[in-house]
């Protein structure tokens, strides 16, 4: 069931969608399990999350794509997924909701956002005459994360 559905976040006022394969759990709460002097900024880790017992890597994708957030780090949303190194948490500004895979129709990426996003991602799809990024997690964690 979880296959044929896609959570929609936002990173500022931009839209991203997510398949759900590889999530694990949402958590709105993060302010009290976040570390981050746990960072390595390297691999694009901007804290650690305590999540069920364990400390977790924490990447803020909007740094990547500089996108700009009027929320703190302690106030974002963290989208656990789960990964080939274990779970991390993506941090996002607001978890909007979930939608039947079929709600999104395909689009056309403009030039001009072509040359700009090499290597951060490869769709965009629409959602209610909305465009929304395709997020694909494995470009910004994990051993087959694009190096920036």
């Amino acid at each position: 069931m979880s296959c044929n559905r896609r959570l929609v976040f936002r990173l500022g006022r931009m839209g991203f969608l997510l398949e759900l394969t590889d999530v694990v759990e949402v958590v709105d709460q993060i302010k009290n399990d976040i570390d981050p002097g746990r960072s390595d900024m390297r691999q694009g880790i901007v804290s650690a999350l305590k999540f069920r017992k364990s400390w977790i890597p924490a990447v803020d994708p909007a740094l990547i794509l500089d996108i700009s957030s009027t929320l703190r780090l302690q106030d974002k949303v963290a989208v656990i997924l789960r990964g080939f190194e274990g779970n991390w948490a993506l941090l996002v500004d607001q978890a909007d909701e979930l939608f039947a895979a079929e709600s999104f129709k395909p689009c056309e990426i403009p030039f001009l956002l072509k040359t700009s996003a090499t290597g951060f991602y490869s769709q965009i799809k629409l959602l209610n005459q909305e465009p929304v990024i395709v997020f694909e997690p494995e470009r910004y964690y994990g051993s087959s994360a694009v190096a920036v």
